[in-house]
């Protein structure tokens, strides 16, 4: 960090004495730390293209760590020295007659390659930046958030109570112990998304770790092969080694059960779509999901729907995929051959149009009914990975029954879940 602010000083703002700057020296290179450390952070959680949201509200400085003088000078050298990429924020609310939106927008801030270049020349990248910076995470005083607009959360009895149950699942899990210490989980905030209708809290819901981040067992993969890498399956609840109960093909049966249909359980809803090859499921698989974030089925490739592809390849080990050799148009075809009903993906069902946000939500709700089933009627802990359970081994049995219970109380039909046999039998 000493390096950085030696490099690229804080720009003189004090009459011409540069004295000003030698006195100032520490805290700005502190300010560097604690600015370069978010950064590398926000690449490492390969969200948001590696943005991070910064305020440029002075009040928001006010008795922290890094004041907004020291912020201000770091940003402003490493824009001039092309270490960052920003995006301007927005205030919101102007004078009349200015254009632009009336919600406001936070400035983001990304680190280019010659940053990423920089501090990897000092031996921190990435993925090892929290064994160079000592990081210390609140839990945010919020449980229950929107992704927009930017406002605070109303204080409503539908708020109190979603509130409350997040509230109680924190308190109940802070009594477990979740190993390896490695994993940081300090509780769960539940996101929604857009405007919901009036504030209803019916649009996507799912709880999210926090702190988010590749210490957050959310950010594990399943299963790993390199040794140095921690899959999920090898966390441990209380001593005890765990299990993940997936519901397989969580959105595409909520969707079938939208169309008061039953999806068949009898046979993996995306194997052999494409060909009999692990890639073809993958394949099949990601059309019909990313067709689902999508307000119409997908009918054809581009840049963000490949990169996402890829990226779930590469956690899963397959190669070989050429966009050349898995036209759009036979994929959409031979989806459709397996599930005519997604023909209805893009039109009102029940009368009125369906997004991902309604499949999320009514996942999220399967998902959280169980887990406060599980802790008020059992004392069983669990940890949410979206469409999956965490829960010790013993107890899969009862997670297993308790989790279709909420899928068939939310979506009147069953779900198939992986594994269907109880682990400990093998």
């Amino acid at each position: 960090m000493l390096d950085l602010a030696e490099r690229y000083p804080r720009p003189q703002t004090a009459k011409g004495k540069t004295y000003a700057r030698h006195k100032t020296l520490s805290p700005y290179a502190r300010a560097g730390a604690a600015f370069i450390a978010d950064l590398l952070i926000a690449v490492a959680l390969n969200r948001s293209d590696g943005w991070l949201m910064c305020s440029h509200n002075k009040s928001d400085y006010t008795g922290q760590d890094v004041s907004w003088a020291m912020f201000n000078g770091v940003r402003t050298a490493w824009l001039e020295a092309g270490l960052i990429d920003h995006k301007p924020g927005y205030p919101g609310m102007l004078a009349f007659g200015n254009p632009g939106p009336t919600i406001g927008k936070l400035t983001r801030y990304r680190a280019t390659p010659a940053l990423l270049k920089i501090a990897a020349g000092h031996g921190i990248t990435p993925a090892n930046v929290r064994e160079h910076f000592r990081l210390e995470f609140e839990m945010p005083s919020e449980l229950i958030r929107l992704t927009k607009p930017s406002k605070p959360t109303p204080n409503t009895p539908k708020v109190a109570k979603l509130r409350s149950d997040v509230a109680e699942l924190n308190a109940f899990f802070a009594k477990q112990t979740l190993t390896p210490l490695t994993i940081k989980h300090l509780g769960w905030i539940r996101i929604f998304h857009g405007y919901t209708e009036g504030y209803r809290w019916n649009k996507g819901g799912r709880l999210y770790s926090q702190p988010q981040g590749p210490a957050c067992y959310q950010s594990l993969p399943e299963q790993s092969k390199d040794p140095d890498r921690l899959a999920r399956l090898k966390l441990r609840i209380n001593g005890e080694p765990v299990v993940e109960i997936d519901i397989s093909s969580s959105y595409l049966t909520i969707f079938y059960a939208l169309c008061d249909q039953q999806l068949d359980t009898t046979q993996d809803a995306y194997e052999g779509i494409l060909g009999p090859k692990a890639l073809d499921r993958q394949v099949a698989k990601f059309w019909i999901n990313a067709s689902f974030g999508n307000s119409n089925l997908l009918t054809r490739w581009n840049k963000d729907n490949l990169k996402s592809l890829q990226e779930q390849l590469d956690k899963k080990g397959l190669s070989g995929f050429d966009p050349k050799l898995y036209p759009m148009k036979v994929i959409r075809e031979k989806g459709l051959g397996r599930h005519p009903l997604l023909a209805r993906w893009g039109s009102k069902i029940k009368g009125r149009a369906r997004d991902y946000g309604d499949l999320m939500y009514l996942e999220s709700e399967v998902i959280i009914g169980a887990m406060l089933s599980l802790m008020r009627d059992h004392e069983v802990p669990s940890l949410p990975e979206h469409d999956a359970l965490i829960v010790p081994e013993s107890k899969f049995q009862v997670a297993k029954r308790i989790l279709v219970h909420h899928f068939r109380k939310q979506t009147g039909v069953t779900p198939k879940l992986d594994p269907e046999e109880d682990p400990n039998d093998f």
